[in-house]
């Protein structure tokens, strides 16, 4: 049996890796040296918007490529590299083809290479990005709201892409905190953070560890990321123990696989795809905690409480959309592969 947590838990998760040693323990040496000459965070606002053509909100971050103009585009921990909307002005083009899956979009496009900025930080070398020429409804819809890119920062195996902020110099590359505001403030219109540099916190609320994927084409670790091992409850229905998938791109909690056929429904259709039903209690836990993490009732608000199952899609799972990134600041571990969720206060 769990309980609510009752306040912030101090956790020590463990994982147990077997990792390349001689060259992969010679890079982390190179990193940990070259991160003493660099700043220890770097805090880089991420904005939120209202999502186009549904409910709920999305984090929006400025990012410059090569010596081009700034431009907006999407923090999505969903995907994997950077995706822009519009033709790159300076970079450099590959002339390799390549098809992006996005939200549930395949768009085409072609694959250039330039370094990139962040919070007034560059990548340590050029990094892969795609171009996506396309006049699919999903990047028309995004750009008449000024937004020209998705920023990948998932840190699973992207083949090609890569997660760019791997290639940030020293300790920002190996770990970062990303925290959404749902609530306006006086110098701003709704803003959070993504800080390069974040230490996993001592006191969380939730820590998962994340199995170890191999490595990307620049050799940094890869972690299965759709993989955290989460459990969830709904109202009386037996737990499930699955996947779990940390979405900063989505707005809506979706439940794969026939594992959450018990799930209440807002309808009775024979639809493969249904609502949960409004009121149905929601609770989220580690595998291994006796405790709940995470408690809310399931509504009608994208980024807040809309969940749907998804009966006939494939495997059991569970993509948590975005809500979490609002309710908790999450921190990704690159050296150890872990994903902590914590208390948002003070950020």
């Amino acid at each position: 049996m769990r309980r609510r947590t009752p306040g912030i838990l101090v956790a020590l998760t463990l994982s147990v890796l077997v990792l390349p040693t001689t060259s992969a323990l010679a890079d982390d040496t190179a990193v940990q040296t070259d991160a003493a000459r660099q700043p220890a965070t770097v805090s880089v606002p991420i904005r939120t918007i209202d999502t186009p053509e549904r409910t709920g909100l999305d984090g929006i971050i400025t990012i410059q490529v090569g010596q081009a103009a700034p431009i907006s585009v999407i923090a999505d921990t969903g995907s994997v590299g950077l995706f822009l909307f519009e033709k790159p002005t300076s970079a450099h083009s590959t002339g390799i083809h390549a098809t992006a899956h996005l939200q549930g979009h395949s768009l085409p496009g072609v694959l250039f290479t330039s370094p990139v900025t962040i919070g007034g930080v560059t990548t340590t070398n050029p990094v892969a990005m795609q171009y996506i020429n396309s006049t699919s409804s999903y990047v028309h819809k995004w750009k008449s709201r000024g937004v020209t890119g998705v920023l990948g920062i998932g840190v699973t195996d992207g083949g090609r892409m890569t997660n760019i902020l791997k290639s940030m110099p020293g300790s920002l590359g190996l770990h970062w905190s990303v925290h959404l505001a749902r609530q306006s403030t006086p110098e701003s219109s709704r803003q959070g953070s993504l800080v390069l540099g974040a230490e996993p916190p001592a006191h969380v609320t939730m820590s998962f560890p994340l199995p170890y994927f191999g490595v990307d084409v620049n050799g940094a670790r890869n972690w299965n990321d759709h993989a955290a091992p989460g459990c969830w409850t709904f109202t009386s229905v037996r737990e499930q123990c699955v996947p779990t998938w940390f979405d900063s791109g989505g707005t809506i909690m979706r439940l794969v696989g026939r594992n959450f056929r018990n799930v209440p429904r807002a309808d009775s259709s024979t639809s493969s795809s249904h609502l949960v039903k409004p009121g149905t209690r929601v609770r989220f836990a580690e595998s291994s905690s006796a405790f709940y993490g995470q408690d809310f009732t399931a509504g009608r608000d994208g980024s807040r409480n809309l969940v749907r199952v998804m009966l006939g899609a494939g495997s059991p799972a569970v993509n948590t959309g975005n809500a979490p990134f609002f309710d908790f600041t999450i921190t990704y571990d690159q050296v150890v592969g872990t994903i902590s969720l914590s208390s948002p206060k003070g950020n």
